[in-house]
């Protein structure tokens, strides 16, 4: 058998044998803050996660959310951000919010809201 031979032997063979492989390829986020946190295909047993397909899988973006248990994109939903009265957070000046006073009685954190 010369090389020429093997090859063709061996190039019918590799196309009669096609393995299927099935994986779930899984996305696992913060669900409080919808931030993905690791793309796999593992089963871990803690954590809420998203089945994905192969595309989202491969892409591996860290630019989106998860929001009603539907993954978003950036593109996809339009947000604010607002400064609010807050517990903990940047303490300011009572009588201008644009001035920082560590020792302020005003305190105020970054909130989002999206439209949908």
């Amino acid at each position: 058998m010369d090389s020429a031979e093997f090859a063709k032997l061996f190039n019918q063979t590799v196309t009669k044998v096609k393995i299927k492989v099935d994986y779930e390829y899984r996305l696992y986020y913060n669900i409080d803050t919808g931030k993905p946190v690791r793309y796999t295909t593992d089963a871990v047993e803690q954590g809420d996660y998203l089945v994905i397909s192969k595309q989202q899988y491969a892409e591996g973006r860290k630019d989106i959310l998860v929001i009603d248990g539907k993954l978003r994109t950036l593109d996809s939903f339009d947000l604010w951000t607002k400064l609010v009265p807050a517990e903990h957070g940047i303490s300011t000046r009572s009588d201008n919010v644009m001035i920082v006073d560590y020792n302020g009685a005003a305190k105020w954190k970054l909130k989002t809201y999206y439209r949908d």
